[in-house]
């Protein structure tokens, strides 16, 4: 079947071309067609993939309030958070049951994954500047290229516009916790700027209960305090832009992140002196030129240089054994390339090429580096007064270290009736090794330089009915079948190697809703059921659920809109899911409470204060990393 998939996008380009009539002939009493409708956006819906399935979360949803980004990506059907801790700790994501290493997370269209590691801490990016979030899940290699397996996180910043406007905000809650943002932002004549900067600090010294490393004992549990899980988070994020004309916008901007945290460690084997520094500089230049020549022709280039540095310092060897303190450093500067045809009111067509180099300095790497060329045509294909939308893609990849890929898409979306669309997508994404699979080398872990990349071929299905602002619901049933999945593998002499040794099925449907009855009162959720089946080749596994993909995760939150008062109460629920390759063991299920109330004094003018963990439940995402109980927490916006 996989075969067939190039075949997909051939047919969906002759249909481009040989149908233009059925989607672009007026009846005799039309007097012009409407404008080009491949580029209208709809609630949840990505202006270049429509039939994909998309969460878009709003940020100004959270205004008035004291929210971290992995927080709010709770809430979004197919995703799955695992925090190590508390604020600041290290938080991944997962969609529809891929790992960390599997999703692609963007800022403005630069990738954040790490070659050395791949997977995005996504705790290390500030909510304050951010405008909204797009979770796109299910494959999407042909559009986003290596990674993106299971989905894409593309993260869009804040942008100035109208007159010059201020803000200020401050919270300060439990464990001494306090954040403090500022920024200005506006535009005048052909200009546009933003300046923002936040600082964040908590002691994280939370109260968690200690089962002393004996699960099924609970006679020498007892309360301990988390220890040496402090945090400094600050950013500043520059932007300046300039559009000379409605034909030409130019944007140039600079983001720099830096944090100092503690590395509190594993609760039986706490590190109370263990530390970590991390910073991040991402610089971009953006020109969109459209019009030029042809109307319809349109330009985009994007220079793009992102540099980051990770010092960990362990001076007593709690974690490592033996004293430690090492320092890599990774630069990763990019170009990319779109060009875009609207070819009447019912085709759009897109040829992107994008170039990458990666270099990791490290000593314990000796200094890998990676050159990624991709090359890229999607067409979109609107019939019949939008009642049928085709999009087919194709991408080519070359990576330097690990070969060249090909990853093919079609999708389609059938809209009978206004509110009711049809979507449904097939495809095939891999992920390449990255550079710890590689070439890592110290102590028990050794790389293999022999790695395949891991492939995934994935299907899904699903229809939505959109009576906005009162009802939106969507359902979607996704699978992905994956092998060549890379995993460590103890050899002779207590190495561990990484090896091409896995396989996955994994199976799922996905819900999630908005509803507003009334003005004053308004209901949104999620839910995902996931089937993650292990069918690698050995007796202690197959036919086993993958550790760490909990069967079930649901959102929901209730808010008021009763003038100035907006009370909201909130839940997450992580069902219980196994951390044992043969399902020995079991992570109990959590279930977390939030509730508050936001006073809108003024416009831009907010106070609010709220309750996460209302039941102060002792929970965790990952064995050994305890999350913080009951928590207060008081903000202040102010905007001028």
């Amino acid at each position: 079947m996989t075969r067939a998939l190039p075949w997909v996008l051939l047919v969906t380009l002759l249909v481009g071309i040989v149908c233009p009539a059925a989607a672009a002939e007026p009846e005799e009493d039309d007097v012009e067609l409407p404008p080009v409708t491949v580029a209208a956006r709809r609630l949840n819906e990505s202006t270049e993939d429509p039939p994909a399935f998309v969460e878009v979360i709003e940020m100004k949803d959270y205004a008035g309030r004291f929210v971290s980004t992995e927080e709010v990506l709770r809430q979004a059907a197919g995703v799955n958070v695992k925090q190590f801790g508390g604020l600041g700790s290290t938080a991944t994501i997962s969609i529809r049951g891929a790992n960390a290493n599997q999703v692609v997370v963007l800022v403005d269209g630069v990738r954040m994954n790490s070659s050395a590691g791949g997977a995005v801490d996504v705790s290390t990016i500030s909510p304050e500047q951010i405008e909204r979030i797009e979770v796109i899940r299910g494959g999407g290699g042909a559009l986003y290229g290596e990674g993106a397996v299971g989905g894409v996180v593309n993260i869009v910043t804040k942008k100035g516009s109208g007159a010059g406007q201020s803000q200020i905000a401050a919270t300060y809650g439990s464990f001494n916790t306090f954040r403090g943002a500022a920024s200005h932002a506006g535009a005048s004549d052909h200009w546009n700027y933003l300046a923002g900067a936040s600082y964040l600090h908590s002691d994280g010294n939370f109260p968690f209960d200690n089962d002393n490393g004996t699960t099924l004992d609970s006679r020498d549990d007892f309360e301990d305090t988390r220890a040496n899980n402090e945090l400094d988070q600050r950013d500043l994020l520059l932007r300046v832009g300039y559009a000379p004309s409605a034909q030409v916008d130019v944007t140039l901007q600079n983001d720099f992140f830096s944090a100092d945290s503690g590395v509190p460690g594993i609760v039986t084997f706490p590190s109370r002196y263990a530390h970590r520094r991390l910073w991040r500089d991402t610089s971009t230049l953006t020109a969109a030129l459209t019009g030029l020549g042809l109307p319809q022709l349109a330009f985009k280039t994007r220079l793009a240089h992102r540099i980051e540095s990770l010092v960990f310092h362990d001076p007593r060897g709690e974690q490592t054994g033996v004293p430690l303190a090492s320092r890599r450093t990774e630069t990763e500067p990019g170009a990319q390339q779109s060009i875009s045809y609207a070819w009447g009111d019912h085709q759009w067509w897109t040829l992107t090429g994008e170039y990458r180099y990666s270099r990791l300095s490290d000593r314990d790497f000796d200094a890998p580096d990676r050159h990624t060329s991709s090359g890229s045509l999607s067409d979109q294909v609107v019939l019949w007064r939008e009642i049928v939308t085709v999009v087919g893609a194709i991408r080519y990849d070359d990576i330097s270290d690990t070969g060249s890929q090909w990853s093919p898409k079609g999708g389609l979306v059938l809209r009978p009736w206004e509110p009711l669309a049809i979507k449904g997508n097939v495809g095939r994404s891999y992920r390449a090794p990255n550079f710890s699979e590689l070439y890592f080398s110290q102590g028990l872990m050794v790389g293999n330089p022999d790695l395949k990349p891991e492939e995934a071929f994935h299907y899904d299905a699903g229809l939505r009915l959109d009576f906005s602002p009162w009802v939106f619901v969507e359902g979607a049933f996704f699978r992905s079948e994956v092998r060549h999945l890379i995993e460590y593998l103890l050899i002779s002499g207590f190495r561990y190697v990484p090896y091409n040794f896995g396989r996955a099925t994994i199976t799922g449907i996905e819900l999630s809703w908005r509803m507003q009855p009334v003005d004053w009162f308004s209901l949104a959720g999620a839910y995902t059921f996931t089937d993650a089946i292990d069918e690698t080749d050995d007796p202690n596994r197959k036919g086993k659920r993958i550790p760490g993909r909990p069967p079930h995760v649901g959102f929901a939150r209730a808010e008021g809109h009763a003038g100035l008062v907006r009370p909201f109460v909130e839940y997450n629920y992580v069902g219980e899911n196994y951390i044992t390759q043969a399902n020995t063991k079991v992570l109990a299920a959590r279930e977390i409470w939030n509730a508050g109330v936001v006073f809108v004094v003024a416009p831009g003018r907010r106070i609010g204060w709220e309750v996460k963990n209302l039941s102060d439940q002792r929970a965790v995402d990952v064995r050994g990393f305890p999350l913080p109980g009951r928590a207060f927490y008081l903000s202040l916006e102010y905007g001028f």
